[in-house]
Protein backbone atom coordinates (compact mmCIF):
# COMPACT_ATOMS: atom_id res chain seq x y z
CA UNK A 1 0.00 0.00 0.00
CA UNK A 2 1.43 3.90 -0.77
CA UNK A 3 1.73 5.85 1.53
CA UNK A 4 0.47 9.56 0.96
CA UNK A 5 4.59 10.60 0.43
CA UNK A 6 4.89 7.81 -1.82
CA UNK A 7 1.88 8.80 -3.69
CA UNK A 8 2.95 12.68 -3.90
CA UNK A 9 6.32 11.66 -5.08
CA UNK A 10 5.43 9.35 -7.68
CA UNK A 11 2.66 11.77 -9.16
CA UNK A 12 5.32 14.80 -9.10
CA UNK A 13 6.16 15.31 -12.73
CA UNK A 14 9.60 16.00 -12.69
CA UNK A 15 10.92 13.54 -10.35
CA UNK A 16 13.03 10.55 -11.76
CA UNK A 17 11.10 7.11 -12.03
CA UNK A 18 12.30 4.07 -13.39
CA UNK A 19 10.59 0.92 -14.09
CA UNK A 20 12.44 -2.59 -13.52
CA UNK A 21 11.11 -5.62 -15.58
CA UNK A 22 13.19 -9.36 -16.35
CA UNK A 23 13.46 -11.21 -19.36
CA UNK A 24 12.46 -15.08 -19.65
CA UNK A 25 16.47 -15.92 -19.01
CA UNK A 26 15.90 -13.42 -15.84
CA UNK A 27 17.90 -10.96 -17.15
CA UNK A 28 17.14 -7.34 -16.19
CA UNK A 29 16.04 -4.17 -17.29
CA UNK A 30 15.78 -0.53 -16.53
CA UNK A 31 14.61 2.33 -17.58
CA UNK A 32 13.26 5.96 -17.37
CA UNK A 33 9.46 6.52 -17.54
CA UNK A 34 8.51 10.18 -16.96
CA UNK A 35 4.67 9.30 -17.20
CA UNK A 36 4.61 7.08 -14.28
CA UNK A 37 2.10 7.96 -11.76
CA UNK A 38 -0.10 7.08 -8.62
CA UNK A 39 -3.66 6.01 -9.19
CA UNK A 40 -4.50 4.81 -5.70
CA UNK A 41 -2.98 3.84 -2.85
CA UNK A 42 -2.71 0.44 -4.46
CA UNK A 43 -1.81 1.02 -8.47
CA UNK A 44 0.97 2.40 -10.27
CA UNK A 45 0.19 3.44 -13.78
CA UNK A 46 2.33 4.55 -16.42
CA UNK A 47 2.68 5.27 -20.99
CA UNK A 48 3.86 2.62 -23.09
CA UNK A 49 5.25 5.18 -25.37
CA UNK A 50 8.81 4.29 -26.75
CA UNK A 51 9.27 1.48 -24.98
CA UNK A 52 10.99 -1.80 -26.36
CA UNK A 53 12.68 -4.52 -23.90
CA UNK A 54 10.35 -3.36 -21.94
CA UNK A 55 7.35 -4.58 -23.35
CA UNK A 56 8.73 -7.86 -24.30
CA UNK A 57 9.85 -8.53 -21.00
CA UNK A 58 6.07 -7.70 -19.43
CA UNK A 59 5.11 -9.99 -22.05
CA UNK A 60 7.57 -12.86 -20.43
CA UNK A 61 7.21 -12.25 -16.74
CA UNK A 62 4.29 -9.77 -14.93
CA UNK A 63 6.75 -9.41 -11.65
CA UNK A 64 8.04 -6.06 -11.66
CA UNK A 65 9.38 -2.75 -9.55
CA UNK A 66 9.18 0.67 -9.97
CA UNK A 67 11.48 3.40 -8.40
CA UNK A 68 10.96 7.36 -8.11
CA UNK A 69 13.37 9.89 -6.89
CA UNK A 70 12.87 13.42 -6.09
CA UNK A 71 15.64 16.65 -6.73
CA UNK A 72 15.59 16.09 -3.20
CA UNK A 73 17.23 12.69 -2.83
CA UNK A 74 13.23 11.17 -1.24
CA UNK A 75 12.93 8.01 -3.04
CA UNK A 76 10.92 5.12 -2.59
CA UNK A 77 10.69 1.54 -4.47
CA UNK A 78 7.96 -0.58 -5.39
CA UNK A 79 7.03 -4.35 -6.13
CA UNK A 80 4.23 -5.24 -7.74
CA UNK A 81 2.66 -7.24 -10.55
CA UNK A 82 1.78 -5.85 -14.25
CA UNK A 83 -1.86 -6.34 -14.87
CA UNK A 84 -2.24 -5.72 -18.71
CA UNK A 85 -2.26 -2.57 -20.71
CA UNK A 86 -5.51 -0.33 -21.22
CA UNK A 87 -6.02 1.58 -24.56
CA UNK A 88 -9.10 3.32 -22.99
CA UNK A 89 -10.73 4.15 -20.07
CA UNK A 90 -10.07 5.75 -16.78
CA UNK A 91 -6.24 5.21 -16.67
CA UNK A 92 -5.77 6.13 -20.13
CA UNK A 93 -7.31 9.65 -19.60
CA UNK A 94 -5.48 9.70 -16.32
CA UNK A 95 -2.20 9.33 -18.56
CA UNK A 96 -3.12 11.37 -21.47
CA UNK A 97 -3.88 14.01 -19.21
CA UNK A 98 -0.27 14.38 -18.24
CA UNK A 99 1.26 17.84 -19.19
CA UNK A 100 4.42 16.47 -20.22
CA UNK A 101 2.16 13.86 -23.15
CA UNK A 102 1.66 17.50 -24.65
CA UNK A 103 5.21 17.97 -25.74
CA UNK A 104 6.33 14.68 -26.51
CA UNK A 105 7.36 14.71 -30.22
CA UNK A 106 8.14 10.98 -30.78
CA UNK A 107 5.37 8.69 -31.07
CA UNK A 108 1.71 9.33 -29.06
CA UNK A 109 0.39 7.19 -26.33
CA UNK A 110 -0.91 3.91 -27.69
CA UNK A 111 -1.70 2.24 -24.31
CA UNK A 112 -1.39 2.71 -20.03
CA UNK A 113 0.13 0.06 -18.13
CA UNK A 114 -1.14 -1.13 -15.00
CA UNK A 115 0.91 -2.27 -11.62
CA UNK A 116 -0.70 -3.54 -8.67
CA UNK A 117 0.95 -2.67 -5.59
CA UNK A 118 2.61 -5.76 -3.76
CA UNK A 119 5.16 -3.82 -1.56
CA UNK A 120 6.64 -1.04 -0.84
CA UNK A 121 10.15 0.34 1.05
CA UNK A 122 12.36 3.16 1.03
CA UNK A 123 15.98 2.62 -0.40
CA UNK A 124 17.50 5.58 0.52
CA UNK A 125 18.84 6.61 4.21
CA UNK A 126 20.72 9.33 5.11
CA UNK A 127 21.15 10.67 1.41
CA UNK A 128 22.91 13.78 1.89
CA UNK A 129 25.62 12.09 4.16
CA UNK A 130 26.02 9.50 1.69
CA UNK A 131 26.58 11.56 -1.45
CA UNK A 132 29.35 13.01 1.10
CA UNK A 133 31.13 10.08 1.44
CA UNK A 134 30.62 8.42 -1.93
CA UNK A 135 31.50 11.38 -4.15
CA UNK A 136 35.42 11.07 -1.49
CA UNK A 137 35.37 7.24 -1.80
CA UNK A 138 34.42 7.27 -5.50
CA UNK A 139 37.28 9.98 -6.46
CA UNK A 140 39.57 8.41 -9.03
CA UNK A 141 41.23 11.23 -11.59
CA UNK A 142 40.34 10.16 -15.26
CA UNK A 143 43.23 9.09 -17.57
CA UNK A 144 43.81 12.31 -20.39
CA UNK A 145 43.46 9.58 -22.89
CA UNK A 146 41.11 6.35 -22.55
CA UNK A 147 41.25 3.26 -24.01
CA UNK A 148 38.43 2.39 -26.72
CA UNK A 149 35.52 0.68 -25.40
CA UNK A 150 32.13 0.27 -24.42
CA UNK A 151 30.57 3.35 -23.72
CA UNK A 152 30.69 6.08 -25.66
CA UNK A 153 32.13 9.55 -24.65
CA UNK A 154 29.03 11.53 -24.07
CA UNK A 155 27.45 7.81 -21.81
CA UNK A 156 30.68 8.35 -20.01
CA UNK A 157 30.00 12.31 -19.17
CA UNK A 158 26.61 11.37 -17.99
CA UNK A 159 27.03 9.06 -15.33
CA UNK A 160 29.75 11.53 -14.15
CA UNK A 161 27.17 14.31 -13.28
CA UNK A 162 26.54 14.65 -9.50
CA UNK A 163 23.23 16.04 -9.81
CA UNK A 164 21.72 12.82 -12.27
CA UNK A 165 19.84 10.47 -10.80
CA UNK A 166 21.46 7.16 -10.95
CA UNK A 167 19.92 3.39 -10.38
CA UNK A 168 20.97 -0.23 -10.76
CA UNK A 169 18.79 -2.92 -11.23
CA UNK A 170 19.38 -6.42 -10.11
CA UNK A 171 17.16 -9.43 -8.55
CA UNK A 172 15.68 -10.47 -5.33
CA UNK A 173 13.45 -13.26 -4.60
CA UNK A 174 12.40 -13.84 -7.96
CA UNK A 175 11.35 -9.83 -8.43
CA UNK A 176 13.72 -7.18 -10.61
CA UNK A 177 14.67 -4.69 -8.08
CA UNK A 178 15.44 -0.98 -8.90
CA UNK A 179 18.13 0.66 -6.44
CA UNK A 180 18.88 4.37 -6.11
CA UNK A 181 22.65 4.79 -6.26
CA UNK A 182 23.86 8.68 -5.10
CA UNK A 183 27.46 8.23 -6.30
CA UNK A 184 28.46 6.46 -9.64
CA UNK A 185 30.78 6.96 -12.59
CA UNK A 186 32.99 5.50 -15.50
CA UNK A 187 36.56 5.16 -14.52
CA UNK A 188 37.07 4.13 -18.11
CA UNK A 189 35.07 3.15 -21.19
CA UNK A 190 34.10 -0.45 -19.79
CA UNK A 191 34.20 0.37 -16.10
CA UNK A 192 31.55 1.64 -13.91
CA UNK A 193 31.92 1.84 -10.16
CA UNK A 194 29.84 3.66 -7.26
CA UNK A 195 29.47 3.93 -3.92
CA UNK A 196 27.40 1.72 -1.51
CA UNK A 197 26.62 4.54 1.21
CA UNK A 198 22.84 5.55 1.77
CA UNK A 199 21.71 2.43 -0.16
CA UNK A 200 22.15 -0.83 1.89
CA UNK A 201 19.68 -2.80 -0.66
CA UNK A 202 23.22 -2.78 -2.78
CA UNK A 203 24.13 -5.52 -0.80
CA UNK A 204 22.06 -7.72 -2.46
CA UNK A 205 24.34 -7.52 -5.53
CA UNK A 206 26.49 -10.55 -5.87
CA UNK A 207 30.11 -10.96 -7.58
CA UNK A 208 29.37 -12.31 -11.68
CA UNK A 209 25.30 -11.17 -11.71
CA UNK A 210 24.14 -9.44 -14.43
CA UNK A 211 23.03 -6.07 -13.65
CA UNK A 212 21.42 -2.90 -15.52
CA UNK A 213 22.33 0.88 -14.33
CA UNK A 214 20.66 3.77 -15.70
CA UNK A 215 21.23 7.95 -16.05
CA UNK A 216 19.13 10.40 -15.63
CA UNK A 217 20.11 13.97 -16.35
CA UNK A 218 18.34 17.06 -14.97
CA UNK A 219 17.56 17.75 -19.09
CA UNK A 220 15.80 14.68 -19.02
CA UNK A 221 18.60 12.45 -21.59
CA UNK A 222 18.68 9.24 -20.32
CA UNK A 223 21.01 5.93 -20.48
CA UNK A 224 21.29 2.69 -20.05
CA UNK A 225 23.80 0.27 -19.25
CA UNK A 226 24.03 -3.26 -18.74
CA UNK A 227 26.78 -5.38 -17.76
CA UNK A 228 28.35 -8.14 -14.77
CA UNK A 229 28.44 -6.90 -10.98
CA UNK A 230 32.38 -8.06 -10.06
CA UNK A 231 32.24 -7.25 -6.52
CA UNK A 232 33.11 -5.01 -3.84
CA UNK A 233 36.19 -3.21 -2.77
CA UNK A 234 37.18 -1.40 0.39
CA UNK A 235 38.11 2.27 0.21
CA UNK A 236 38.36 3.79 3.08
CA UNK A 237 35.34 3.73 5.55
CA UNK A 238 33.10 2.79 2.12
CA UNK A 239 32.73 0.09 -0.24
CA UNK A 240 32.84 0.91 -3.83
CA UNK A 241 31.34 -1.92 -6.41
CA UNK A 242 32.59 -2.72 -9.94
CA UNK A 243 30.62 -3.22 -13.05
CA UNK A 244 32.16 -4.74 -16.13
CA UNK A 245 30.23 -2.93 -19.22
CA UNK A 246 29.08 -5.07 -22.08
CA UNK A 247 26.02 -3.32 -23.59
CA UNK A 248 24.98 0.08 -23.95
CA UNK A 249 21.57 1.67 -24.97
CA UNK A 250 19.93 5.00 -25.35
CA UNK A 251 16.89 5.35 -23.55
CA UNK A 252 15.42 8.86 -24.34
CA UNK A 253 15.19 10.47 -28.23
CA UNK A 254 15.68 10.48 -31.20
CA UNK A 255 16.65 6.86 -30.26
CA UNK A 256 14.82 5.52 -27.85
CA UNK A 257 15.61 1.36 -26.45
CA UNK A 258 18.60 1.41 -29.43
CA UNK A 259 21.69 -0.02 -28.33
CA UNK A 260 24.65 2.38 -29.30
CA UNK A 261 27.75 0.51 -28.27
Amino acid sequence: MLSPDAMEYFNTLMAGKFLATQSKNEKVNVVFIATMKAHDDRTLIFGNMMLRKSLKNLEDDNRVSACVVTSSLKSYEVKGKFKGFERSGKYFEEVSNIPVIRYIAYGALRSVGIIEVEDICIPLKRPMLGLISGIAATHISSKKVLPAGKMPPNVMEKFERLKAIKVIATKEDGYPKVIPVLCMKAVDPNTLIFSCGSSPNLLYLKDGQYVAASVLTMDAISYQVKGIFEGFKRSGPAKIGRISVEEVYSSTPPRPGERIA
